[in-house]
């Protein structure tokens, strides 16, 4: 009895809980905050039946047209929909009707009142029916939350219960709102549940308006709820698996009512779980100053015990240690001990909730790390929001997933149904991931083994089988033997368990047979893949189990093995290799996947543990080593084309990808973007620091299915994933990379928003599976397709095209990052080469391009015209566009410099049009015969065509005319075009270019120009070039036959004659074989001959014997030249099966350059280590990529020390004496012309003169005569000689004055004057040639001496005065090839001087323990020779020193030794420390080296530079302290020594050219030039353009510009004008890209908003001008010292300009114009202030202002004319000053408006332009005369109460009024005081009898009664009873129900007493 009572008073206080939970729910969502829905479909079904009045129907409008004023409706956003409805459903409109707020209000207002009866069920089931579905603009497939609003004042007149129920189950949530309704039992069955927050009684519709707020507010978080729901689909009702840990926060700071709260939430909680031993299993820990345990997980199985416990917790109170409960859970719970089953093996989930309303007293970050690490997923709960950061390092990331931010512990509860969904959901997909992992194992035994081998393999078979969990779920087994042919024994899908399989591996028998017969192991291979790997034979690899083969050989294979070996591995079968025999280990590393290469059967262990691993954990492959920096995002297709099972193989692929990587904050980052219907973000870049937490999060992603939108996905990673906000790196320079993967055709369009991705600057690699639309992916991926396009047709295949991604990719981020720049500054050097051509553009102009695509063809054109030198006797360019006929857009003689030639490019405008190449090419012909007579002479000529689709014409024959005129045509197709159609254009192969969009055409661009170059660049270059290809057996046929052509293909680019170019190859496998030597053949037919005939070896691969083999043939004895260059280029596809790095070094050390090209399975560590320096390294996807890289590697070959001789003074003094005769002369003139084409020749670039003597001494031209090459050469083809004796001495003396600037010498301009003496015999005057020499020398004059047969070698001496420049020849003939070994001195003697004049330089030098006391010396001596370069003093170049280690020591500042001597002498005399390498420590300390204290002029804006030398390896990461160095301007030289990795050194300078490696430091001397000439290179100026805005005097929040039309229309001009910009007066053809950055900032210089330094983007500018701004700008000192900090932290740019819109100053002007000095000293070079509409006085804004230029007196003002213009030109001067020293630049007043121009043809209709911004708010106008009087309108709402008025005087008495309406009754009023007591009444009357009392105490036991006689059995049912009575409101059901229950409690008593 006792215990009833107990269950039913628990029974009654769970009532009373239960409605004050609903009370606080309520009040809780009431009090939530959120201004507007920001995702939904809402649909209103308004009652529309008679019993509504006229006055009510327009209460329900006007409080629709409210609720949807506070949606943020929109396409994309909210939808709103609304139904009427009577007698009949009405559709007033759907959801995708209309899609603006104003449109929607007009419609409300639109909608008639029916009238009729009140049918809601057959309203409801039209919702669903008609609004809920695709077609009436739901959007419930894209997970966008449904909502139906319900409004009625009567009880339906059909059913509703049914109906309702459908509609809720298709997901819609339903409101109801039921007015005056005399029964609310319909609205219950109609709305959602819990009703307390679904449903809504009010007692008329004037009571709508004052349910506005409340509703809003319940429906916003409501569909907030929803949609985090909707991210997660209900895949279960209860988690039915798992360890659930609940931490509870029991600190003083929680009050004993949150704590109650948060118990109760947790009993909820309980309460939707699957409790139970097998199920789920719930411990719960509290803590606050110490952690206290509550229960365990193994305590409580059942949830009736788990809520009893939950309710008997205390809260512990006190100090809040989160770390240390933390670490506690980990040691307590999550152990066996515990509870715990996470090692039971079975796949449990872990999980633990942490609740906390507080930042913690102790350190989470590493307990929380330990706890995620040991499988533990962890979510947290952050009440308050006191201190987020505590959470963000304790929850597992994505933190939008795993951590959840509420205002109170009241908000719990709200929070119980999200919560459960994610939960849920994470623990199946944990489940799924932790599920034990299987795998399919085949053995494959040699039937040759002897009788002892095979009983050991017996056994190993045996054990390994009985030792694994073997059957059908589990791992099957299967088994073949070889010998000569190949025999299963048992298929895996044969034996369904262990005793089985053991059974049959037990039965089998030694084979007998001779120990020599055949072992076609290769044949086994074959019949391996061939007939284990299938469905059909038991593989289960398209469920994702691992496939095995173990190989158990006792010898060598009597087949070939190696592409068997190869094609099993292709197919994802992981090979173990067990040689039992003598002398296999070889075979064995061919066969076996490595590391699986054993000698013994006793390996049963190590079997066991790769069966058992659940997944290779592979750590950074060593193709991906070199590739440590990049953002990748991988963009995976989740549509409902697959099943999960292949969602799943999906994960195992990207799981294995990103461990490839080395993800780290500093290094890779890894994004994730799924996608159907909608893409979502699983993972930014920014989201995940720590490669184990996201690869365990790949486990849990969740399959959705839906459809397949990729180009909606590709826009959504660029808007979203690939952006600064979100961790993404593009700024900085890093990589960006998106790997697509899809397996069917996108169902919207991919190609332009693949374009807009790529021209983000972000490769992408398109994987496509199964169906995928090869179109597609090519339209998707980068150029070119070989590189980024992969395609199969599985799911299983994903995993053999792994490896291939991985080397593909992490080989082209590091070549993006570093080779391609690299490759382009080669380009550059080698086009120094070509002096002559003529360059002719012929652009499809035709209605299919469209505009950005012909924007991309004129910055193609652009790019050409910066590579080369352009100018009227150099290269020249001309265009022509064509459509149906071809317009001549500029000549070759038109434009005569880069600058004017590429405004006249900019200028080129898109007609439209037809595509009539042919007509095109026809054109062409008589413009390049008009070339060759305007120049003089033939010179290269080339046409680039490009165009994107088939001519409507033939092209065939007008191209051909062309070819056979010399005019070689390069035809590049885009997108539609027709290859054949190219290649009829083109005239070959290697000319044809195919991309498939136009953003490809800077790729190409590379190709088609080292193309052109390269026949210049490789001129007359002697050297020797070995092949060494590997013949191994694992290349097939035609890919040997692709090496060949990939030789033949090098060949036919080179130079080959005796004395230039030799050439040899040698093939290796197991062993080596010389094809040809470097001296056996100088006829390229020969060599090609030989390639021909070449076989194929076969065999192993030792790469290492080859390259010491090989080295012997670059020996003179062996056909070598060693004193020229040398280079070896390998070919290998596969691992060297010995040592390579120890030949490979030798090889070097010879001075022979390595290029090493791996293909296929090349192991790039090796590559590398072979050639020692990454920028030599080269890994291709297949053999057909071979002739990718023809061009670049033929160009690399090439390279020279020094380039052509740029700017000199040259004259040629020439003996003309008797002796010589009329042939020699001749051939002297030969090679003075000889010389002259080794130049460029120009007014300011190399200028030629001519003195000839005998007798006497005549200049025949000096050097301000000719100024072109032709006039040059033309002018020494007409020299005579004079005849006489050989007066050298005093010819010497005639010429001395020649060099003077009268004779047009430019001594004065430090260019290099140069003096050539050519004669054949000893000086009749030898006494008189010493004193004329020197005196040339003396004037700085380079004096070469060329003599000839009869030349006085003593006198050549005399002349030259040092040895190497003196050359000297036999015969005349023999000068036909000297002028080869004089361009090298001539051109390092004219090498220029350092063009800066003052720098300051420090050197920051590694002096760590790995460096050498020899490798130290060579390294102090090349800072010796580098500082001998530079003019030292005080005022010129000054020089620092520091050296570094563990720690970091300065040796002498930059104000200590100011001449040479000193500088050299501190070098030298420097002890270095022998300790560690801490580079990022030594940057942060050389910070004090560029301050004005320790000698830095860095104020003075002298050039800082900082040197840093480093052997490879530091221990720290310099990237921040690097930023810092870089944001103060110093430019940062970073010189490696050893095998470095560039990407690391980048790291330090951000600017790949300023890197520079040498393999070790006995090296450094040879790359002293280069270092010295970037030192000395001028660093191309950019400009950095910041806005400001000050808006201080106006009101309210609203966009920026609102208030400013003149602002708003003049902005983007503005900006546009700015990023026009061309080059500078300083510098030729020097590229000026200004970048424009916006910072909003408050009066108290908080930055309201920011966005950084960029190009100019449209996109930006709108964003910019859309912010909504919430408070005003003020142009104050805070705004200036926002800006100063924004410079100093974001901008390294060369000129820095500052421009404040501004409507006044806001503060005092002394204080201003203080202030913004401090902003000029901070190194800001200009301040432009442009006043806004309606500021007066302008005198002011101009006192702060400083750094104008031409025109500064004129104040700026946004509505002057061509404002844009005026700013250009002001930043323009302050970028001529700034970068080139140019103080004052004048530009010419603004030129009056031309004429109108002819009209052109009408073009194709443009893209839409952006919305224009809502006009201004006109004036008010005139007040118009009173209108007549409108009829009454509604009543509005009531208005907020005035102040009380003054007492008005009484007034009359008014007739009495109608009766009112009964008013809302008010809240009840505190009690009043207690009255006095009243006097007794009188007695009443007798009351009727109560309720009987309660019984007394229970009496003794009675005997026991007679048994009753038993009753009869009744089937039949009773009647229905009465229905009850109508519930009672709410607010009186907690009084009813307690009087029920009392009422109860008695009747029972008495029923317990009777």
């Amino acid at each position: 009895m006792a215990e009833i009572r107990s269950l039913l008073f628990v029974a009654l206080m769970a009532s009373v809980c239960l409605h004050g939970h609903a009370a606080q729910l309520t009040d809780t969502l009431s009090s939530q905050k959120c201004t507007e829905t920001s995702l939904a479909d809402i649909v209103f079904l308004l009652d529309g039946s008679s019993s509504i009045s006229a006055k009510s129907f327009k209460e329900m409008l006007l409080f629709l047209q409210k609720f949807i004023q506070n949606l943020d409706v929109g396409a994309d956003k909210v939808r709103v929909g609304v139904a009427q409805y009577s007698d009949e459903p009405y559709e007033e409109f759907l959801l995708k009707d209309h899609m603006d707020e104003a449109s929607l209000l007009e419609q409300v207002s639109k909608i008639q009142h029916r009238n009729g009866g009140t049918f809601t069920g057959k309203a409801m089931t039209f919702l669903q029916q008609t609004f809920f579905t695709p077609e009436g603009g739901s959007r419930a497939a894209q997970r966008v939350p449904q909502i139906a609003v319900v409004i009625t004042d009567g009880d339906s007149s059909d059913d509703v219960i049914e109906p309702a129920r459908q509609l809720r189950q298709k997901g819609v949530i339903v409101f109801a709102i039921d007015i005056g309704s005399s029964n609310s039992t319909n609205m219950h069955q109609i709305a959602n549940r819990p009703h307390e927050r679904f449903l809504f009684s009010i007692t008329s519709y004037q009571a709508l308006q004052q349910l506005l707020d409340r509703l809003l507010q319940i429906l916003c978080v409501t569909v907030e709820d929803q949609r985090a729901v909707l991210l997660f689909p209900q895949k279960c009702n209860e988690t039915s698996l798992a360890d659930i840990v609940f931490l509870l926060d029991g600190s003083s700071s929680i009050s004993p009512e949150s704590f109650k709260e948060m118990l109760l939430f947790l009993q909820k909680f309980i309460q939707n779980l699957d409790v139970g031993a097998d199920k789920v299993r719930v411990g719960v820990a509290q803590y606050s100053d110490e952690p206290y345990k509550e229960f365990l997980l193994k305590d409580h199985m059942d949830e009736a015990l788990l809520l009893d416990q939950v309710s008997k917790i205390e809260h512990r109170k006190g100090g809040t240690f989160t770390g240390q409960a933390i670490t506690f859970l980990q040691q307590t719970f999550f152990t066996p001990e515990g509870g715990s089953r996470a090692a039971e093996g079975v796949g449990v989930p872990q999980i633990a909730v942490v609740i906390t309303d507080g930042g913690s007293s102790d350190d989470v970050i590493e307990p929380a790390r330990q706890l995620r690490q040991k499988g533990v997923i962890v979510f947290a709960i952050d009440i308050g929001r006191s201190n987020s950061t505590n959470l963000h390092e304790i929850a597992n990331r994505p933190h939008e997933r795993f951590l959840f931010s509420i205002n109170s512990y009241q908000a719990l509860q709200q929070l119980l149904d999200r919560l459960l969904q994610i939960l849920c959901v994470t623990v199946e997909d944990q489940r799924a991931a932790l599920v034990p992992k299987f795998s399919d194992i085949y053995f494959l035994v040699d039937s040759g083994l002897t009788a002892a081998d095979f009983k050991l393999t017996q056994n190993m078979m045996v054990r390994v089988v009985q030792q694994l969990n073997v059957g059908d779920g589990a791992h099957r087994i299967g088994l073949a033997r070889y010998g000569q042919e190949t025999k299963s024994e048992f298929l895996p899908k044969k034996f369904k368990n262990k005793k089985e399989v053991v059974a049959r591996i037990k039965g089998l028998k030694v084979i007998k047979g001779s120990p020599n017969a055949p072992r076609n192991l290769g044949g086994a291979l074959n019949y391996a893949v061939d007939n284990f790997f299938s469905t059909e034979a038991g593989s289960r690899e398209h469920l994702g189990f691992r496939q095995f083969l173990v190989v158990a050989s006792g010898a060598n294979s009597s087949d070939s093995i190696y592409q068997p070996a190869r094609r099993v591995k292709s197919e994802g079968v992981t090979v173990m290799g067990i040689g039992l025999g003598p002398g296999m280990t070889d075979q064995m590393k061919t066969v076996a996947s490595a590391p699986y290469v054993y000698q013994s059967a006793n390996i049963v262990p190590m079997l066991k543990a790769a069966f058992e691993t659940e997944e290779e954990h592979m750590g950074v492959v060593e193709d991906c080593v070199a590739s440590r920096v990049a953002d990748v995002v991988f963009i995976v297709d989740e549509s409902e084309r697959i099943e999960a099972a292949d969602f799943q193989l999906v994960l195992s692929f990207l799981h294995n990808m990103v461990e490839s990587l080395d993800v780290q904050t500093n290094r890779v980052r890894v994004g994730i973007v799924t996608y159907s219907d909608n893409p979502a973000v699983q993972v930014y870049l920014d989201t995940f620091d720590n490669k184990n937490e996201i690869l365990q999060f790949i486990k849990m992603l969740h399959y959705h299915g839906g459809g397949n939108k990729t180009g909606l996905a590709l826009k959504f990673a660029r808007e979203n994933v690939f952006v600064k906000q979100r961790g993404g790196r593009k700024s900085q320079g890093v990589q960006q990379v998106a790997v697509v993967i899809t397996y069917g055709k996108s169902q919207d369009e991919v190609e332009k928003e693949a374009a807009d991705l790529r021209r983000d600057g972000v490769t992408i690699y398109a994987i496509g599976i199964k169906d995928a639309d090869e179109t597609q992916l090519v339209q998707i991926a980068s150029h070119p397709s070989t590189k980024h396009v992969y395609n199969v047709d599985s799911f299983v295949r994903l995993k053999t095209l792994q490896k291939s991604l991985e080397k593909t990719m992490c080989h082209n981020i590091f070549r993006q990052a570093i080779a391609v720049n690299e490759r382009r500054t080669d380009i550059k050097e080698g086009c120094m080469q070509t002096d002559e051509a003529d360059i002719f553009f012929l652009i499809d102009q035709s209605g299919s391009i469209q505009p950005d695509d012909f924007n991309h063809m004129k910055k193609f054109v652009i790019d050409f015209l910066n590579t080369y030198h352009i100018g009227p006797d150099h290269i020249r360019v001309g265009c022509v566009k064509y459509a149906d006929s071809p317009t001549l857009e500029f000549d070759l003689t038109t434009y005569t410099d880069s600058k004017t030639l590429e405004n006249a490019v900019e200028r080129i405008v898109h007609v439209g049009g037809g595509t009539e190449t042919g007509r095109g090419l026809s054109f062409m012909a008589p413009l390049f015969e008009r070339a060759m007579k305007t120049r003089g002479h033939k010179v290269p000529e080339h046409l680039i065509v490009i165009t994107d689709g088939k001519s409507m014409d033939k092209v065939q024959l007008p191209a051909e005319e062309l070819r056979t005129k010399g005019v070689n045509i390069y035809a590049i197709g885009v997108k539609e075009a027709v290859e054949t159609e190219l290649r009829k254009i083109a005239g070959s192969p290697q000319n044809t270019f195919l991309v498939n969009n136009f953003d490809a055409l800077k790729i190409i661009k590379d190709d088609i120009i080292t193309e052109i170059c390269s026949a210049d660049a490789c001129k007359d270059i002697p050297r020797d070039l070995l092949f060494l290809i590997d013949s191994s057996g694992s290349i097939r046929s035609d890919e040997y036959q692709k090496m060949k052509d990939f030789m033949k293909a090098m060949i036919g680019k080179s130079q080959i004659e005796k004395e230039i170019v030799h050439v040899g190859v040698m093939q290796f496998s197991t062993s080596q074989t010389m094809v040809f030597q470097l001296n056996d053949f100088h006829d390229k037919g020969e060599m090609l001959k030989a390639i021909d005939k070449m076989q194929q070896l076969g065999g192993g691969t030792h790469t290492g014997q080859a390259l010491t083999e090989v080295s012997l043939y670059f020996d003179l004895a062996k056909g070598g030249r060693p004193g020229k260059r040398q280079n070896l280029i390998m070919i290998t596809d596969g691992e060297s099966q010995d040592q390579v790095k120890g030949p490979a070094e030798v090889l070097r050390q010879k001075g022979v350059t390595i290029f090493s090209i791996g293909v296929v399975n090349a192991n790039t560590t090796q590559l590398l280590e072979i050639s020692g320096s990454d920028d030599h390294v080269f890994t291709q996807r297949n053999f057909d990529a071979l002739k990718d890289l023809e061009r670049e590697l033929n160009l690399r070959l090439c390279e020279r020390e020094c380039q052509k001789t740029q700017m000199a003074d040259i004259i040629f003094l020439v003996d003309g004496s008797t002796s010589i005769s009329v042939g020699n002369f001749s051939a002297m003139l030969n090679f003075m012309q000889s010389v002259v084409n080794l130049t460029t020749v120009g007014e300011k670039m190399t200028r030629f003169g001519v003195i000839l003597y005998s007798n006497e001494t005549e200049s025949k031209f000096n050097l301000k005569e000719y100024f072109s090459k032709s006039e040059v050469l033309k002018a020494i083809q007409a020299l005579k000689s004079p005849t006489g004796n050989t007066y050298t001495g005093k010819a010497l003396n005639y010429t001395l004055q020649f060099f003077d600037e009268k004779y047009g010498g430019r001594q004065a301009a430090e260019v290099p004057q140069i003096l050539m003496v050519i004669t054949d015999g000893e000086a009749t005057d030898r006494h008189d040639l010493k004193a004329p020499s020197e005196a040339l020398r003396e004037k700085g004059i380079s004096v070469f001496s060329i003599g000839v047969k009869g030349a006085d070698k003593t006198e050549l001496v005399i002349m030259a005065g040092e040895p190497s420049r003196v050359f000297f020849v036999d015969n005349f003939d023999a000068l036909k090839t000297l002028y080869k070994n004089v361009s090298s001195e001539l051109c390092s003697t004219t090498i220029p001087g350092c063009k800066k004049e003052k720098a300051d330089l420090v050197l920051l030098v590694d002096t760590s323990e790995t460096i050498s006391d020899n490798a130290f010396s060579n390294m102090t001596t090349f800072m010796t020779d580098l500082i001998g370069s530079f003019k030292i003093s005080k005022d010129q170049v000054r020089v620092g020193l520091a050296q570094f280690s563990s720690n970091t020591k300065k040796e002498f500042y930059l104000n200590q030794f100011h001449t040479v001597e000193e500088v050299t002498k501190n070098i030298l005399d420097m002890v270095r420390q022998k300790e560690g390498t801490k580079i990022g420590k030594a940057l942060d300390f050389i910070k004090s080296y560029f301050e004005a204290s320790t000698g830095s002029r860095i104020s003075s804006r002298v050039s800082q530079n900082l040197v840093v030398m480093m052997d490879d390896g530091s221990l720290d990461d310099p990237v921040q302290e690097a930023e810092v160095l870089r944001g103060m301007g110093i430019r940062i030289f970073v010189i490696g020594v050893g095998v470095f990795n560039k990407l690391d050194l980048k790291k330090i300078t951000a600017d790949t050219d300023l890197i520079f490696t040498v393999q070790d430091f006995g090296a450094l001397a040879k790359i002293k030039q280069k270092v010295v000439e970037t030192i000395c290179e001028k660093p191309a100026c950019s400009i950095d353009v910041a806005i400001g805005f000050d808006m201080s005097q106006r009101s309210g929040s609203q966009l920026l510009v609102s208030g400013f039309p003149k602002l708003r229309a003049a902005l983007p001009e503005i900006l546009h004008h700015v990023s026009t910009l061309k080059g500078l007066c300083c510098v030729q053809n020097m590229p000026i890209e200004p970048n424009v950055a916006f910072r909003l900032v408050s009066h108290d210089g908080r930055v309201l908003d920011d966005f950084n330094f960029e190009p100019f983007s449209e996109a930006v500018v709108d964003k910019v001008m859309n912010v909504q701004m919430s408070e005003d700008t003020f142009f104050n000192t805070a705004l200036l010292t926002s800006f100063q900090e924004k410079f100093k932290t974001q901008s390294n740019a060369g000129a820095k300009v500052l421009v404040v819109f501004t409507d006044g100053l806001d503060e005092d002007v002394m204080k201003l114009e203080h202030q913004s000095e401090l902003l000029r000293l901070s190194g800001v070079n200009a301040l432009l202030a442009v006043a806004l509409d309606g500021v007066r006085d302008s005198s002011q804004i101009q006192m702060v202002e400083f750094g104008r230029g031409f025109g500064y007196k004129v104040p700026l003002s946004v509505g002057m004319q061509s404002v844009g213009s005026t700013l250009l030109k002001q930043i323009d001067a302050v970028a001529e000053r700034e970068c080139c020293g140019v103080m004052c630049k004048c530009s010419g007043h603004e030129g009056s408006r031309g004429l109108r121009g002819s009209s052109a043809a009408k073009g194709v209709p443009g893209p839409n332009g952006h919305p224009g911004f809502p006009g201004e708010e006109g004036t008010a106008g005139d007040r118009g005369h009173p209108g007549p009087s409108g009829v009454r309108g509604n009543q509005g709402c009531p208005g907020t109460r005035g102040q009380k008025g003054n007492r008005g005087h009484r007034g009359d008495k008014g007739e009495e009024g109608d009766l009112g309406m009964d008013g809302v009754d008010g809240q009840q009023g505190e009690a009043g005081l207690k009255g006095a007591l009243g006097d007794r009444g009188r007695p009443g009357n007798a009351g009727n009898t109560g309720i009987r009392g309660e019984g007394g105490d229970e009496g003794q036991r009675g005997l026991r009664g007679d048994p009753g006689a038993a009753g009869s059995d009744n089937a039949e049912v009773g009647p229905k009873g009465e229905p009850g009575n109508a519930g009672m409101p709410v607010r009186n059901l907690l009084l009813g129900t307690i009087f029920s229950v009392t009422v109860f409690l008695s009747r029972f008593g008495t029923f317990l007493r009777s």
